[in-house]
């Protein structure tokens, strides 16, 4: 996003990336992020998998991360919205039920809702998760409205297979390896070692579960990571340097692709938005 825009994640409240303000068009590549916003004051025009959405003021968008989507104003107006990103490992964490199904698994083929109730629950949220004092609260309102929105969205669930005890222990290992040291160049045969399973097998297990190749998934944490770094005010070549990426440039490349800003523009905005 450009134009003035703020951004802000408050300081016991990880999960959520708030955004606010006038652009006049935005580009992102999701890296295992949903996107929700509100446009209000003029409509956008926004693209996705060769898909064109017209998206009028008072609308929901909900994008799942299965492809990159961009937005342009129509017209020369710029539109205003209010934006949360939240990260799909947090996602599992705030709305994962041993009774029920993760909220990663969900799609949204259609981006654009139209629901009155859920927009305005939306901005009530939104500055819920700016102002509100405790996290439990936060969490809590971020939880239910989630479950709210897939409950009304015709969201759709990817299908997933039932996996052995043996298969589920391996991707945990996985996924803990990765986390853990984004910063370190794993290679296909050590993570399979660490998982206890073939590395084809584990390839099809972690694309299963996430619907990302291994890579893809070390450099969602890599970014996850640089974010937070960048959040704390470390320079863009130490941010570079301590997450893995070869140097600046190559940071700055799948930064920006990820979330439409420069690293170092993320570091000023958050600077005087972060609560």
């Amino acid at each position: 996003m450009e134009d003035r825009v703020r951004m802000w994640r408050s300081e016991d409240e990880p999960r959520a990336l708030l955004m606010a303000g006038r652009t006049s068009r935005y580009s992102i590549e999701p890296r295992a992020e949903y996107v929700f916003g509100v446009v209000a004051g003029q409509p956008m025009r926004a693209r996705r998998a060769g898909r064109t959405h017209l998206v009028r003021p008072g609308q929901l968008v909900a994008w799942d991360p299965s492809s990159a989507h961009s937005g342009t104003a129509v017209g020369s107006e710029p539109w205003t919205s209010r934006l949360m990103l939240v990260e799909l490992a947090d996602l599992n964490d705030l709305v994962s039920d041993p009774e029920g199904e993760p909220l990663l698994d969900v799609a949204f083929p259609d981006p654009v809702v139209t629901d009155a109730e859920l927009v305005a629950e939306f901005v009530r949220l939104h500055r819920a998760l700016e102002y509100t004092a405790t996290r439990l609260e936060r969490d809590e309102r971020l939880a239910q409205w989630l479950e709210k929105l897939v409950g009304r969205a015709a969201a759709s669930r990817r299908p997933r297979r039932t996996l052995r005890d043996r298969d589920n222990a391996a991707l945990r290992r996985a996924f803990e390896y990765l986390a853990e040291q984004p910063q370190r160049n794993v290679g296909l045969q050590e993570l399979a070692t660490v998982a206890g399973i073939g590395k084809f097998r584990l390839i099809r297990l972690i694309r299963d579960r996430t619907g990302l190749p291994p890579h893809a998934l070390q450099l969602a944490h890599r970014l996850r990571m640089a974010r937070r770094l960048l959040e704390a005010g470390e320079s863009v070549a130490a941010v570079a340097a301590s997450t893995g990426f070869a140097d600046q440039s190559h940071l700055h490349r799948h930064f920006q692709r990820s979330l439409g800003f420069t690293p170092g523009e993320y570091r000023r905005r958050m600077a005087r938005g972060l609560r």
